[in-house]
């Protein structure tokens, strides 16, 4: 397990806190409603998709904690994680700063959750179905 310096706990602006709850099986619901396991896939999702978009939201206000640093795999979320804040930085010493790659990594979801509400809960059908047509397109 990789000790994080600071709050080891990933968090998100309270007011995004239904969609991860509605797009991952903490819902309840079955996986045409709730297409992600757990909210860590709904995170990394929004990640990536903040990354695409190229923006970052600060993650302010009333935050709520959804999971700690030791559920990310350490063979593709952390290297992932990273890179991406290698890529956006620029800076070598972010590699060993694991507080600053999680910060990165919450404003690109801050971000990015919002782009995933839009694509798979704002349009019409199940949530998987609408997943499953953004990984195809």
């Amino acid at each position: 397990m990789v000790e994080v310096k600071g709050s080891d706990r990933v968090s998100i602006d309270r007011n995004v806190h239904d969609y991860y709850i509605q797009l991952s099986r903490q819902s309840r619901s079955g996986p045409e409603d709730a297409p992600f396991l757990l909210m860590k896939d709904v995170f990394m999702w929004s990640v990536a998709l903040g990354v695409e978009r190229g923006k970052r939201r600060v993650v302010s206000g009333s935050r709520e904690q959804i999971f700690r640093w030791d559920q990310f795999s350490q063979e593709t979320d952390i290297p992932a994680l990273k890179a991406i804040a290698l890529a956006e930085t620029g800076d070598v010493e972010v590699l060993v700063d694991e507080a600053r790659i999680l910060r990165i990594a919450e404003e690109f979801a801050n971000e990015g959750i919002w782009e995933l509400k839009t694509r798979l809960l704002d349009r019409q059908g199940k949530a998987l179905w609408n997943l499953v047509d953004e990984v195809r397109g």
